[in-house]
């Protein structure tokens, strides 16, 4: 990824009105790897930390979406997996969120999946190292990782978008996947 100001970035929000796009904030502290090695950008907002935020690049441009965490908590006895990442984490660190897909019929339609509490798959990714003698070399094995997470957040971002550009008679009528 570039870098972006936060004004390009709110401007990138797809799925959201305008008033909801100029309360978006930046991370506090910053980028961790920087955002030159990141795939997607990813983050929870430090003013509101039930919203999170995903923006990508690609052929389109710039392109984000708003997320919302939901208020239900996921067996103690469970093991969950980020959908992105796909990287088992314990049940705490593996949230729902969801993202509104109707900016302008300000119905209650959302999408939504199960991600990374921090939304920071690209550091657990990039961290990814081989664990026996028959697994690939660790920058072979990442950077085929990196390209299934990129691959992923770019579906969900391209279907949220997709899903808030439908006129709303439609996107009641669709299944969710």
């Amino acid at each position: 990824m570039r870098p972006h100001a936060l004004t390009t970035l709110r401007n990138a929000l797809g799925n959201v009105d305008a008033s909801t796009r100029k309360t978006a904030r930046m991370p506090r502290d910053g980028f961790t790897p920087a955002v030159e090695d990141r795939d997607y950008l990813g983050w929870r907002d430090p003013s509101a930390p039930q919203r999170g935020y995903l923006f990508i690049e690609g052929e389109h441009g710039l392109r984000g979406v708003m997320l919302t965490t939901t208020r239900t908590r996921n067996s103690v006895r469970r093991a969950v997996m980020c959908e992105f990442c796909r990287i088992p984490r314990r049940f705490d660190q593996v949230v729902l969120f969801t993202a509104p897909t109707s900016p302008k019929h300000k119905d209650s339609s959302t999408f939504g999946t199960y991600l990374c509490i921090d939304l920071d798959c690209n550091a657990r990714v990039n961290a990814l190292r081989p664990m026996g003698p028959l697994d690939p070399p660790a920058d072979v094995m990442v950077a085929a990782h990196r390209a299934q997470l990129l691959e992923r957040v770019t579906a969900f971002v391209a279907e949220v978008l997709e899903r808030a550009e439908l006129p709303a008679t439609r996107r009641t009528g669709s299944a969710s996947r």
